[in-house]
């Protein structure tokens, strides 16, 4: 059975809660990856994937109203503004997921897979006793679930 601690990587990005939104932006383009784990004080505070960076380009969801005998009803109110929150957001806190999902080290790899597709999560940190020890993501996942062979790559026929 293979298991998160033979797939992860074990050297994960990881940023602070303050640092502001355009150099995160920079910092996961020139490493070439999806996400980061945020860290203080040495321990997991969050998640932070391209996806929120991108997310504050979306348009706003305008609440909708509905109007019930000369009363204007809004409706979808909490969404827009947790939205605009997180569209102005400066700073990687601001726009994070707070307590992600994480998986063990002993975590199986059809668990880790279930958990990204039912929970559309990109980006899976691994923790050991409280501390990140790795993260794994999609493209690590399917690196497990299909190995690639040694050698040139070419499949004999």
């Amino acid at each position: 059975m293979v298991v998160a601690s033979q797939f992860m990587n074990s050297a994960p990005t990881t940023v602070g809660p303050d640092l502001p939104v355009s150099a995160l932006a920079q910092q996961l383009l020139a490493a070439g990856v999806e996400g980061a784990c945020v860290v203080r004080d040495g321990k997991l505070f969050g998640v932070v994937t391209t996806m929120d960076l991108v997310y504050k380009e979306k348009n706003l969801h305008l609440p909708t109203v509905f109007t019930f005998m000369d009363m204007v009803i809004p409706l979808g109110w909490q969404r827009a503004k947790d939205e605009l929150s997180k569209i102005e957001g400066l700073t990687v806190k601001q726009i994070m997921t707070a307590d992600p999902v994480t998986v063990g080290p002993d975590a199986a790899l059809a668990s880790i897979a279930t958990l990204m597709v039912e929970g559309h999560i990109s980006m899976l940190p691994v923790v050991d006793h409280g501390r990140l020890v790795g993260v794994i993501d999609k493209r690590a996942v399917l690196k497990a679930a299909f190995p690639v062979a040694s050698g040139s790559g070419d499949q004999e026929k």
